[in-house]
């Protein structure tokens, strides 16, 4: 089975990674019964920008493996990976139109950290492992610590939680805007790492 999806129309070749995958296996999915698992390979390598897809997303929902620089993405109800080759396993996708509209949005993710990887660089050793470390207590210890409930959460702990796994931006604590507690900001800045606390905030 090859089929081709095209997921940039870029006129310029320099502007994005990929251009398109090639579909090369379909199967059964193992968790949900009539739904499919597939494999792709995507017509350019992209394993230098496998750490920059790293750090835009919250550290419980991506497994990083600096080793082979590959990485799981748990996202859109479904496990996407991607090996530095160009290589991408998906799971938990309804059917081949749902594989070809998923495909879309992975070259959009490569395509955007790609952006990112011109403009900023590749990602320091050193920010890689900050981000690899993270937990949520490094969270909760910058937070204000005022379970004042703002943020929707009842205490402070359960915020720093919900923001590792993904579910709620940092933003929502609205006192870290506040010049009071411009310290704990800053220091969470330097626990994550400039591009994961973008993608955090």
């Amino acid at each position: 089975m090859d089929i081709i999806v095209k997921v940039s129309d870029a006129e310029n070749e320099n502007d994005v990674l990929v251009r398109s995958f090639k579909i090369e296996e379909v199967l059964p999915c193992f968790t949900t019964p009539g739904y499919i698992r597939f494999t792709a390979q995507a017509d350019r390598e992209i394993g230098e920008v496998i750490p920059v897809i790293f750090l835009s997303y919250p550290p419980g929902k991506v497994n990083y493996s600096p080793g082979k620089n590959s990485l799981t993405l748990h996202i859109y109800n479904r496990l996407i990976t991607l090996f530095a080759d160009g290589k991408v396993g998906v799971t938990n996708t309804p059917d081949i139109e749902g594989a070809k509209e998923i495909l879309k949005v992975i070259g959009g993710i490569i395509n955007d950290a790609y952006k990112k990887y011109l403009k900023y660089g590749k990602p320091s050793k050193e920010e890689i492992e900050k981000a690899r470390r993270l937990s949520w207590m490094d969270i909760y210890n910058c937070l204000p610590k005022t379970n004042c409930g703002k943020c929707g959460y009842q205490v402070c702990s359960s915020f720093a939680v919900s923001v590792l796994q993904g579910d709620v931006k940092l933003s929502k604590c609205t006192l870290l805007s506040d010049p009071k507690y411009k310290a704990n900001l800053e220091e969470l800045k330097r626990k994550m790492g400039r591009r994961l606390f973008e993608a955090l905030f």
